[in-house]
């Protein structure tokens, strides 16, 4: 597996990957988030000083839980082995798994590989899903009349 994010080193992303298929693991047609979303996580994760230290610590939390309580690394470990590793991780460290799973669903709900297997088109709900009013822009006059009010620069 090439690693083509931003934050996540090799064997961080395939413990992600293993983490996101226990998160949302395949199902007939619904491909697992292992491999729909990683990359997309890698991008966010990458992106925020914030979630890197968050992901960091939570990561290194996780197999820490999963050597003290079965002496192997996670990916190693049966699934329900990787599920009991989750929720302890879930109840030491919730505002990362917290983060963890709202960047799964991000990532995988918003993947056209997943949408097509719901039906769904790979677009936004705008401008072919809900009717908008266009609404009174008269209002605006006013500041339209005021004329530019900032420096280009």
């Amino acid at each position: 597996m090439e690693n083509a994010g931003t934050f996540f080193t090799q064997s961080q992303a395939e413990l992600v990957t293993a983490i996101l298929d226990r998160i949302i693991p395949a199902n007939g047609s619904m491909p697992g988030a292992g491999r729909i979303a990683v990359d997309f996580i890698d991008r966010t994760v990458g992106g925020s000083p914030v979630l890197k230290r968050s992901f960091a610590g939570g990561l290194s939390e996780l197999e820490i839980h999963a050597q003290t309580a079965h002496g192997q690394d996670f990916i190693n470990l049966s699934l329900e082995e990787q599920d009991t590793v989750l929720l302890r991780t879930e109840n030491s460290q919730p505002e990362f798994f917290d983060s963890l799973v709202r960047q799964t669903y991000d990532g995988y709900y918003s993947n056209a590989t997943v949408l097509e297997a719901l039906g769904l088109e790979a677009r936004p709900p705008h401008p072919r899903g809900y009717q908008t009013n266009q609404g009174n822009l008269d209002m605006l006059e006013n500041v339209r009349r005021r004329g530019t009010a900032y420096r280009q620069v």
